[in-house]
This record gives structure tokens, C-alpha cells and sequence, in this order.
């Protein structure tokens, strides 16, 4: 009897998470093929994989996250915050497999972070068995990367895979090569297994910001499908101005983006109205923990 990898291999009745690692692999390629549409019989058009962000704007607007999410913020703004939230969630509706690669902080201090959300958000306890952790060494590239996300995932589940990259500058500064070469590289593999795969490969990168305030390389927003700022308020440590810069499927909304300012409130592990009252909360039982704190 064949195991599921070797189904894989064979190319026979993939599922969406074969599928996903299958375009991992393709976009590793140097030259992968041209694909012809008559325009007369192209394919239906598919619901969007959408995750949960836990932004109300982008809830509204876009119905989550999806595609290529691309968070671009200064230093201390919240990237990594959101991003754990938005990918905890993703796994806690058991909808997608999540590979986290953190490049930063250590394990511990992610294990915290992780665990004040769970505990704050008792329904996200259900994302264990679908979120998968990988701390990135030196001298990673997408392939070995590759490599390391097929070794987590749970072939036989007919789920789509989010990967997030957190953050890809220092993932990309971890590695030996050409800075902007190696952050083009990591951005076409992104970008290009998304295409491949139909967004069974989907992702969530958090990009720190250059000195015009953009994506440094700045080529990531034109390859991405969502584009959300984030830029920390000058007259206070915790609130912060947030916009949608670019949805490439869905409105940007009649304020053209404009989410207005947000406070980042580390108690529950999320972004709140700014005028928010930090709060502690009772959670009813525990549950799971990633690590020790």
C-alpha cells in the first residue's frame, strides 16, 4: 500500500495539503511551465481561502486575510502580535495547517506571547493540532525551508496550509547571500507557490519598513494580495494608525483603506478600538500550552 507521501510523488489524488507541498517544490524551480486559457472556457471562479485577521476592518472588508498577506510595520508597531493571532486563529477553525517560521524572538518569549492568547481566547485552545512551530536557523532558503515544512505537516488532512514568515527581512538577514536577491528569491517563492497551488499555499509575512515607510525591497506589495500598515501614533506606546494599502480581490472600502487607529492591548493579545480599556480575563478551565512560559 502506497503511504501518502508516495502519492505525492506518484501525483495521484492529492489532497490540499499534498497539493500545497507540491507547489512549494514548483516554485522552487528555475523555469517552471507557461499555462494557455481560452478565454471562452476559463475555469469558475473559487471562493476565497480566507483566515481569520481579528481586525474588524479587514473582517468587513475582505473577509479575513488571504492569498500572499503581507504586514508591513515599523519596529515595535505590533506585527508580530497580530500575526500570531490571525495565524492561532487560522488553525483554531481547523481549516488550514499553520507553519509559523519565527527568525526573532526565542522560544520562550514565543511561548508566552502564544499561550497569553489561548489563555485570553479560550476557543483558540483548538488550535494545537494544527499549528506547527519551526525557529529558523542561519543560512536557511526557501528549499531547505521547504524541506522543514513538509517534515510538520499532516499530508493526509484536505486542508490548505498557511505559512507565515515572521519576519522575512530577518529570516532573509539569517541567510549568507545578496540581501536584496535573497528577499526577491524568498518573495517569488511566496508568491509564485500561492499561484501554483490556487492558495492551498497561503501566507502571512510581516515586513519591517524602509525609510519612505514602505516594505523594505519594496517589491513584496506589487507580488502580494493584501497590504496592511501598521504605524505606531507619536503621542503614545500603545496606539497606533493602521491602513489597508492594497486588496487585490476585495474593496478597499469607502475610506479608501483608512482603518483608523488601534490600540494594542498585549493583556488578550490583540488590536482594539483606541479608546480600549486594558482588562485581564477569566478563563473558564485552561487548556493546552505551547511550551513554558
Amino acid at each position: 500500500m502506497l503511504s501518502d507521501h508516495d502519492r505525492f510523488l506518484l501525483g495521484l489524488e492529492p489532497t490540499a495539503t499534498l497539493r500545497a507541498c507540491k507547489a512549494l517544490h514548483e516554485a522552487l524551480q528555475l523555469r517552471t511551465e507557461n499555462t494557455y486559457y481560452n478565454m471562452g472556457e476559463l475555469p469558475p471562479e473559487e471562493d476565497l481561502k480566507q483566515w481569520p485577521s481579528t481586525l474588524d476592518y479587514i473582517e468587513t472588508q475582505c473577509g479575513g486575510f488571504y492569498g500572499m498577506s503581507v504586514i508591513v510595520g515599523e519596529k515595535g508597531a505590533g506585527k508580530t502580535m497580530l500575526c500570531i493571532a490571525s495565524a492561532i486563529e487560522a488553525a483554531a477553525s481547523g481549516n488550514w495547517q499553520v507553519v509559523y517560521l519565527c527568525a526573532e524572538d526565542d522560544i520562550h518569549g514565543f511561548a508566552y506571547r502564544f499561550n497569553t492568547y489561548v489563555e485570553a481566547h479560550p476557543s483558540a485552545a483548538d488550535c494545537f493540532e494544527n499549528f506547527h512551530f519551526i525557529h529558523v536557523g542561519k543560512g536557511q532558503d526557501p528549499a531547505s525551508l521547504t524541506a522543514e515544512i513538509f517534515g510538520v505537516l499532516d499530508q493526509r488532512l484536505d486542508i490548505p496550509l498557511l505559512v507565515c514568515m515572521d519576519s522575512i527581512n530577518s529570516i532573509v538577514n539569517l541567510g549568507s547571500g545578496d540581501y536584496l536577491k535573497t528577499l526577491k528569491e524568498f518573495g517569488i517563492w511566496a508568491m509564485l507557490s500561492r499561484r501554483i497551488s490556487g492558495a492551498d499555499v497561503s501566507w502571512m509575512i510581516t515586513s519591517e519598513t524602509n525609510k519612505s515607510g514602505n516594505a523594505k525591497g519594496e517589491a513584496l506589495p506589487f507580488w502580494a494580495d493584501v497590504v496592511m500598515r501598521i504605524k505606531s501614533a507619536k503621542d503614545s506606546d500603545v496606539v497606533v494608525m493602521m491602513d489597508l494599502v492594497k486588496s487585490r480581490r476585495t474593496s478597499l472600502g469607502p475610506s479608501g483603506g483608512a482603518m483608523g487607529k488601534l490600540g494594542r492591548n498585549v493583556k488578550i493579545g490583540r488590536f482594539e478600538p483606541e479608546h480600549f480599556t486594558p482588562r485581564l480575563v477569566a478563563v473558564d478551565g485552561g487548556g493546552g500550552h505551547f511550551g513554558e512560559l
